[in-house]
């Protein structure tokens, strides 16, 4: 407890455990993509890593992954261990779970934790989740209930002591389409973990420390109030706003008032719409707090390292039964296709008070599209889930990037990549031109994919895509970013749907581009014209939108 002391009264000490606490976690996200077998982690970032003191509060996140699985990781571990209490713990235990309700909002998370023990007693918990590539189920958004959409695991001992649990692992190898895939992330997991574990370990022995609380409650603390510092600089006030999305069979409505008082924020979403059935587009409570979260931090402190300091001045209400607090047992399968609206709503809203801080809606939800079958490159059944981003929205001073993933931070493999683990081939990956919104500011550009089925037999298709209806938005004048799109054999494909695509034919699919910022005719000459000399703008659209003449 004396080396506690020490560190907490020494602003010094104190960040270079802080540093080493988030060295620890990164260490781990790179001991799970070394080790995961699926691209969803190895490639696409869709992955979280934690560590927490013993009461369950996170310490330290990895600066890799994404960000919003991180922020979960310690609600999610804190509730497994709800149900598996502390003092039924052994050393060598690894707990897990994919309940939606206990993660980040549908089965294919899975969330590993174990204890870490030191001198025989519990000091901390090492915390990793990934997406992984299967858990059976209809892989589609159509299902009415969860039941429908894979196995569900509620927190139960993976491992006891150290011994694994054949049962669970011979559940999921029998319940999933690639059985060696998911139990290999499954193991990267775990591997993740113990890395932590070990290096957190042996950091406490290099310190002195004994009990990780007191550090841990400084750092949360000094996180917490620079965070409340960031919330003074917004104007005291209600800023509200509404948004719709494409939702399953209808037009989908969110609605969120964000109030600022002080260092505080309440945010109430009353007023959304019922939670779906069918179609899994629901999203479970933690998710939606995990967003409100994540979008805070990036408008108001991008740069502080982040525990769960940020949490504590943030207040999120969601009237249970509603789609952003959808109540077991709803279908959340593609509850991304809801959940990414968050960002945009929340930036609509604070650009009433803070527009200079904010960007315009980005081509999110980020695209997926699941292509399976009985034979893969190597004879055995395979599943594999295409992401194509959006282009993300253009702030104040800044154009969007092209083709960025935003708030989910999980892009698409390389072609080369995907090529080399299923029989797809991409014929075409480009810039989609003019899909930028326009504005002073230009969004970023979506993605124009054409992919082929190379593997000689039919294969199934799952699409989860939004933003077919309703474009990203422009903000302070600016322009709407391009729709998305998607097409079998130059035929529309229900954008939330399934269908077999046939050998030797393609899949046409369009990303949507982010919107701009700021009145397009203000836009300078120099960067229009670097626009139009690299294809991002047609002449047409300057002439329409940027006032473009040709010389």
């Amino acid at each position: 407890m004396e080396s506690s002391r020490q560190i907490t009264n020494d602003p010094v000490m104190l960040e270079i455990f802080w540093e080493r606490c988030i060295s620890i976690v990164d260490e781990a996200a790179d001991t799970l993509v070394r080790a995961a077998f699926s691209t969803v982690a190895r490639e696409s970032n869709d992955f979280g890593c934690a560590v927490c003191d013993s009461d369950g509060t996170g310490i330290g996140y990895t600066t890799k992954g994404t960000p919003r699985m991180s922020i979960i990781l310690p609600r999610t571990i804190r509730a497994i261990i709800e149900k598996i209490p502390a003092d039924t713990l052994q050393d060598g235990d690894v707990l897990f779970t994919n309940d939606p309700w206990y993660g980040s909002g549908h089965l294919p998370d899975f969330y590993i934790t174990m204890p870490i023990f030191r001198h025989g007693k519990i000091v901390g918990y090492a915390g990793a989740s990934s997406h992984v590539a299967d858990v059976g189920g209809t892989v589609s958004t159509g299902a009415r209930q969860v039941y429908e959409e894979g196995i569900c695991f509620p927190p139960v001992k993976l491992f006891r002591a150290g011994a694994p649990d054949p049962v669970i692992f011979s559940i999921i190898e029998k319940n999933v389409r690639v059985s060696d895939m998911v139990l290999g992330d499954l193991n990267a997991l775990i591997t993740s973990c113990r890395t932590s574990a070990r290096e957190l370990v042996k950091l406490m022995d290099e310190t002195g420390i004994d009990d990780l609380r007191p550090v841990s409650a400084e750092l949360n603390a000094r996180t917490e109030k620079v965070f409340r510092r960031a919330i003074e600089e917004i104007p005291d006030g209600t800023y509200s706003s509404s948004i719709q999305t494409d939702g399953f069979d209808g037009p989908v409505k969110l609605q969120c008032a964000i109030t600022v008082r002080g260092s505080d924020v309440e945010i109430d979403c009353a007023g959304c719409s019922p939670q779906a059935s069918p179609g899994g587009i629901n999203v479970v409570y933690n998710y939606t707090y995990s967003a409100f979260v994540y979008v805070l931090k990036c408008v108001l402190d991008p740069h502080t390292p982040y525990n769960e300091g940020i949490t504590r001045p943030v207040k999120v209400t969601v009237p249970p039964g509603t789609i952003l607090n959808a109540q077991f047992p709803a279908p959340v399968f593609a509850r991304n296709q809801t959940a990414h609206y968050i960002p945009a709503m929340a930036m609509d809203a604070l650009s009433k008070a803070i527009p200079e801080r904010v960007m315009a809606a980005c081509g999110s939800p980020t695209n997926r599209t699941n292509f399976s079958g009985r034979n893969g490159l190597d004879g055995r059944p395979f599943s594999y889930m295409m992401i194509s981003s959006g282009g993300m929205g253009a702030c104040a001073g800044k154009d969007g990037y092209s083709c960025t993933p935003y708030p989910s931070n999980s892009g698409s493999p390389p072609v080369e990549v995907i090529e080399s683990v299923v029989p797809l081939t991409i014929r075409r990956k480009a810039l989609r031109p003019d899909s930028g919104g326009a504005g002073e500011f230009r969004g970023g550009l979506g993605i124009e994919l054409i992919v082929e089925n190379s593997s000689g037999q039919p294969m199934q298709v799952a699409s989860r895509m939004d933003r077919v209806e309703n474009p990203p938005l422009g903000l302070a004048g600016g322009g709407e970013g391009g729709l998305a799109g998607i097409w079998m054999d130059e035929r529309p494909f229900p954008p939330k749907g399934r269908g077999e695509l046939a050998p030797a034919h393609c899949m046409l699919i369009h990303s949507p581009g982010g919107g701009g910022y700021g009145p397009p005719r203000q836009r300078d000459a120099n960067k229009l014209a670097e626009d139009l000399r690299e294809g991002f703008v047609s002449t047409g659209n300057a002439e329409t939108h940027y006032g473009w003449k040709p010389q």
